[in-house]
């Protein structure tokens, strides 16, 4: 059930949503300008992803490329996310919108290399697309699924509005946080 149309405007959303999050990113912090730069996952991406040395006790358990493919045949409401800093890959993020898009959620995300120019910013820039997404969708709420079971990381969920469990389902494991539209 591949409309498209449908699919059409889903990838022009999400390019929009991206150029947004990015110069929102670059407002905030004028060293970013002409060094970030958010793109979908691209083969590009996928094969620095591979060159990831990522210390054993922050390693995940999926295959990027797998996930990708999956959500590209099977969500057209999708959110997906490479964050780079100039030619390093320095996170990726990908979600969806629940079927009556009520929430989009961040499913997977990973930082990149221990040490890099955008460590502490990953998570607030897949934050900041799944927000813009959910606005252009008129979805209330964004959510984090299957958290990492960390006190410090789900601190840091916290401290990033993800304070709230599932509204619509209690025995989900995700953070949520409510979709603030400014009244400009």
């Amino acid at each position: 059930m591949n409309n498209p149309a449908i699919a059409d405007k889903y990838q022009q959303l999400r390019l929009a949503v991206l150029a947004q999050t990015q110069d929102d990113f670059e407002q905030f912090e004028p060293d970013f300008i002409g060094h970030i730069d958010l793109t979908e996952i691209s083969e590009d991406a996928l094969h620095s992803q591979d060159k990831w040395d990522i210390p054993v006790n922050r390693q995940i358990g999926w295959d990027w490329r797998q996930v990708r493919d999956q959500y590209r045949r099977d969500h057209m409401a999708r959110v997906e996310l490479a964050v780079w800093y100039g030619e390093d890959l320095c996170g990726l993020m990908i979600g969806k919108a629940s079927e009556g898009k009520l929430v989009v959620k961040i499913n997977y995300i990973q930082g990149g290399e221990v040490e890099n120019p955008l460590k502490g910013y990953i998570v607030p820039i897949a934050s900041r697309c799944a927000e813009l997404f959910a606005v252009a969708i008129k979805a209330d709420w964004i959510g984090i699924q299957d958290p990492i079971d960390d006190e410090h990381l789900l601190n840091y969920y916290r401290e990033l509005g993800f304070d709230e469990s599932d509204p619509f389902d209690p025995k989900n494991n995700a953070l949520f946080k409510r979709v603030v539209v400014d009244e400009d």
